[in-house]
């Protein structure tokens, strides 16, 4: 028997938040990244007033097996940082001079209703053309927590290309998470040249990572997964604990990746990391060690299960590229930071 977990490490300078996560939903095809063009003065994708995206908060709790919903009283969005003149909310209500940009709104997904912020205008301006960044403020059991989300915004340029992956649940949402109320998700991979879709010509394939090495997903397989083109459907029976997959396109002799994991959080085991930072941010000077244990919740109550051995898989963050030259006793703020960001997988096992 084997589970798997996955620590996500950010490299981050001092004054940087936490960001335990953030939900997405916009039209299928379309990214958060803006992408501007000088010579016509014009957002060429996403363009937000035709195609809006809206964020929800959704902090995991890996105790309780659960993303939860953070206390209404004293929550906030904020608009590129954190200070009362950021904050887009007034008195429950979307702030005047940010009323041309978001909305206030609510996303309900398995039974449990987020906050949202709709994002109605475009972020990238004549004059600004910078990352823009959301931040989501709240508290729960007492406890203060922040979510990030990073809108791209960049000069045109033409050999830009990337893969969007779309998101969709049973009901709808763009949630990776699956649980009691959501059997399956279903992923569409779009090779994108400066936010907008190739049209023909791509060949994509999908994997998932099996050990330490990527194995191509050939055939579906009934109830567990399908695989057809660009898309890709994943069931609960396929995944333990957290899986790592990737999308694959090849264009015109070039090879592109997108990595992203699948959570089932109805498993009745789950793998604690035991990591020494309760985030995901690592500061200047800071060292991550993991102490990971197996816990059942059957019965209702964390028992911690005895007799399994672990293992430790280093990827990139982005593409889920699998990194050969460090250990996971080699996770220092500077090694984080040279791979843009690090993944740690854990395999528990268990004859």
């Amino acid at each position: 028997m084997q589970l798997s977990q996955i620590k996500n490490l950010y490299a981050f300078d001092d004054g940087d938040t936490l960001t335990p996560g953030m939900g997405i939903i916009i039209d299928a095809g379309y990214g958060l990244q803006q992408y501007w063009n000088p010579t016509k003065e014009e957002v060429i994708a996403t363009d937000f007033t035709k195609h809006p995206a809206t964020l929800y908060p959704q902090p995991y709790s890996t105790k309780l097996g659960s993303i939860v919903v953070g206390q209404t009283e004293g929550q906030q969005w904020y608009y590129n940082n954190i200070s009362s003149e950021a904050g887009i909310l007034q008195d429950g209500a979307v702030k005047a001079k940010f009323a041309s940009l978001f909305q206030k709104t609510t996303v309900t997904m398995n039974g449990k209703t987020f906050p949202a912020l709709k994002i109605i205008g475009n972020l990238a301006t004549k004059d600004d053309h910078t990352d823009k960044y959301i931040y989501y403020q709240s508290t729960y059991e007492g406890q203060q927590f922040t979510c990030q989300q990073l809108i791209p915004i960049q000069a045109s340029v033409g050999d830009t290309y990337d893969i969007l992956l779309s998101t969709e649940g049973p009901d709808g949402t763009g949630d990776n998470v699956l649980s009691n109320d959501v059997d399956y998700v279903k992923y569409t991979a779009n090779l994108q040249l400066a936010g907008q879709s190739v049209a023909s010509g791509v060949t994509y394939a999908w994997q998932h990572m099996e050990g330490n090495a990527w194995k191509d997903i050939t055939a579906s397989v009934e109830g567990m997964i399908e695989v057809s083109g660009n898309t890709l459907k994943v069931f609960n029976t396929y995944v333990n604990g957290v899986d790592v997959f990737r999308s694959v396109a090849t264009y015109n002799g070039k090879t592109y990746y997108k990595g992203f994991e699948v959570s089932d959080i109805h498993d009745p085991f789950y793998i604690d990391p035991g990591c020494n930072i309760a985030g995901d941010a690592v500061r200047k000077g800071e060292t991550v060690t993991f102490s990971p244990a197996v816990y059942d919740r059957s019965s209702g109550e964390d028992v911690t299960s005895d007799g399994w051995t672990f293992s430790y898989t280093l990827m990139k963050r982005s593409d889920k590229t699998v990194i050969t030259d460090l250990t996971v006793k080699d996770l220092t703020r500077d090694n984080i930071k040279k791979y843009g960001g690090i993944s740690v997988r854990i395999v528990a096992s268990k004859e």
